[in-house]
């Protein structure tokens, strides 16, 4: 029983043998995995480790801004992180996701497109200009510069000078009417005529738009500057001389010593001021009217000479008288034809100076 027990213990060592011997001839024919490790524990049994995102191998292919999933501590409320491989392609995100900012919005690169530049409408016979008017006093003296035909058939009560032409208002019933000339030529590029019942006088621009004054219908006429075609009017007491505006209000004449200041778009009456030399005595007629800085230059009727006043006080503080300028003097003629007409040039610093009927418009420079 012995022998044959020790037999039967031989022959299944036998066979153990060979099988462990064709195991391992089987094993040695597959290659060994070249990405896992295998770690030994301190009992000898192997215990599979999970590989981590930054793997020696994988370095090469890491953004060197990567940080360390290994330092990462999650947020509290957060649960722990999985065990799972993570991929090393990019950087590993915090466990607890943080709250988006949404970031101001960049201009575009295409640009912008320009806002169109707004017209703003000029002041009457403008001052403002590369050619600033100087401080008048005292009896002024005055020098030709050029002449330019002028309509012998304008009975000349208001001239004002805007954006390189001339703008005329003439009187007489009938006859009246409110043009456009050309300088130098002389040439009208557009008229409109006055209600034949009026009798035309001083004009202004104010913006856009001209205000023609009547002589004695109580009436002014609001035009278009550039059409002359009639937009509106004002009524008023008294009579209607000349007219300008200096920016802020208008200025009126009646014939009188005293200048009425207006307001430019209701035609109230603002102010009223007697004008007189520096003796006292009141300049009586004044007739046309030029705003020119800060100061009125006028006509006085029936002579040929200009004052120029300070509109706050009425005092006359340079004047200037233009006998001469014309020969023979229309006024020789008929007793109707004298001085009357004054446009100041600010782009130039000059003046035009005309008169009813006249066969020329002076153009000249005070001193």
């Amino acid at each position: 029983m012995a022998a044959l027990s020790l037999s039967r213990t031989l022959s299944i060592a036998f066979w153990l043998l060979a099988a462990m011997a064709l195991l391992a001839a089987c094993g040695s024919d597959a290659p060994p995995s070249p990405t896992t490790p295998v770690a030994t524990s301190s009992a000898g049994a192997p215990t599979s480790t999970a590989p981590t995102a930054q793997s020696t191998a994988d370095h090469s292919a890491e953004p060197t801004t990567a940080s360390p999933t290994a330092e990462r501590t999650p947020a509290p409320e957060s649960s722990p992180p999985s065990p799972t491989p993570v991929s090393t392609s990019a950087p590993v995100g915090p466990t607890s996701q943080p709250t988006a900012v949404q970031p101001t919005a960049r201009p575009t690169d295409q640009p912008s497109t320009p806002i169109p530049e707004r017209t703003i409408p000029a002041t009457a016979e403008p001052t403002a200009a590369a050619t600033p008017s100087p401080a008048w006093s005292g009896t002024l003296t005055y020098q030709v510069l050029a002449t330019y035909p002028h309509d012998t058939t304008a009975f000349t009560q208001g001239l004002l000078w805007f954006d390189g032409l001339v703008y005329e208002s003439t009187g007489l019933r009938g006859e009246s009417v409110l043009r456009i000339v050309d300088l130098p030529s002389g040439r009208v590029l557009r008229e409109t005529a006055a209600d034949p019942r009026h009798f035309g006088e001083g004009l202004a621009l104010v913006g856009d738009q001209l205000v023609w004054l009547t002589w004695q219908a109580g009436t002014a006429g609001v035009y278009r500057q550039d059409t002359l075609e009639q937009a509106g009017s004002f009524t008023y007491s008294g009579e209607g001389w000349g007219l300008c505006h200096d920016g802020d209000r208008l200025v009126m004449s009646d014939g009188s010593n005293t200048l009425t200041f207006r307001h430019p778009t209701t035609f109230q009456v603002m102010g009223t001021v007697p004008v007189t030399r520096a003796n006292g005595s009141p300049v009586n007629r004044l007739n046309e009217l030029e705003c020119v800085g800060s100061d009125v230059w006028a006509n006085v009727w029936l002579t040929d000479r200009i004052v120029v006043i300070d509109p706050d006080s009425g005092a006359v503080i340079a004047e200037a008288d233009m006998a001469g300028i014309i020969n023979p003097h229309p006024a020789l003629t008929d007793s109707n034809d004298v001085l009357n007409g004054i446009a100041y040039r600010p782009d130039t610093g000059t003046f035009l100076i005309t008169g009813k009927r006249w066969p020329t418009i002076f153009e000249v420079r005070f001193e």
